[in-house]
């Protein structure tokens, strides 16, 4: 897909970015799609592609991800969302829309929760809410071996990542897997440590939820990683929520369920431009 890229200073950091629907000489609203774990922003391609139409929109690689490496000695939840926040601010986005899944998501939280005058709106895809009370994912023996097969598949042939996500994902579209499977080969596999995670998981999502102040579309799964329970949580959190479950997805909303999200989706953000 013929998107432009380019790097920007982000505190102790040059970020990567493909950008979409910004080259036409149209005045649009900026959106900024923040990806996954060990994904990175050209994960988000076939979303983009179908939104540069209407919208600006921004890929960015988080730190440590992609092209974007920098010190992932102080990889947190809180410097992720810093970074990102810098990032808008160093672009110059006005009241950008924030669509981010899972780590992303997270990342999209803390942006509107510690800016709440920057963002207009978020979409926040089956966010890792709930995490921190997992006993067992502070274990550091668990944790290591979560990180040593992760490093293993990381080390395996581009075609058989290939492979595998198909036999795992049949559903997936073709024009999901290769950019999956190929991000998997660029992520600093130092964030995959027990200390990071740890970190990770014990992050309060709570408290940046109680100050987020723009609309936010949350969007969960019969297979995803949001409880029914903390869903109902999250909009007694935020007055300017609303909630869709997609029945038929696991935690990777928008590959499992491609139309379905992205008709969600744009309506939210064509009621809020």
């Amino acid at each position: 897909m013929d998107f432009s890229q380019n790097y920007v200073q982000v505190n102790d950091l040059e970020v990567f970015y493909h950008r979409a629907g910004g080259g036409d000489g149209r005045s649009k609203p900026p959106l900024v799609l923040l990806h996954g774990y060990t994904d990175n922003g050209l994960c988000w391609a076939r979303v983009a592609h179908d939104l540069q139409n209407d919208y600006d929109v921004y890929m960015p690689d988080a730190r440590g991800h992609g092209r974007t490496q920098g010190d992932v000695q102080i990889f947190s939840y809180e410097q992720l969302g810093a970074d990102a926040l810098v990032f808008i601010q160093a672009l110059g986005l006005v009241r950008p829309f924030l669509f981010g899944h899972s780590m992303g998501a997270q990342t999209a939280l803390i942006v509107a929760a510690n800016a709440p005058e920057l963002v207009r709106a978020l979409v926040l895809e089956d966010p890792p809410f709930g995490h921190r009370e997992s006993a067992a994912e502070q274990d550091t023996e668990f944790l290591q071996k979560m990180a040593d097969e992760a490093r293993v598949f990381q080390e395996r042939p581009l075609s058989e990542k290939i492979a595998a996500i198909r036999a795992n994902e049949p559903g997936w579209a073709e024009a999901e897997i290769i950019p999956w499977a190929e991000s998997k080969e660029e992520y600093d596999p130092q964030i995959q440590s027990p200390s990071v995670r740890r970190r990770m998981h014990q992050y309060d999502w709570r408290e940046a939820a109680g100050r987020v102040q723009c609309p936010v579309l949350l969007l969960t799964a019969e297979r995803g990683i949001v409880a029914p329970e903390t869903a109902v949580a999250v909009t007694r959190l935020i007055p300017h929520c609303k909630t869709v479950r997609l029945p038929e997805a696991g935690h990777c909303i928008h590959r499992d369920a491609y139309e379905e999200t992205m008709q969600v989706v744009t309506d939210f953000l064509a009621n809020h431009q």
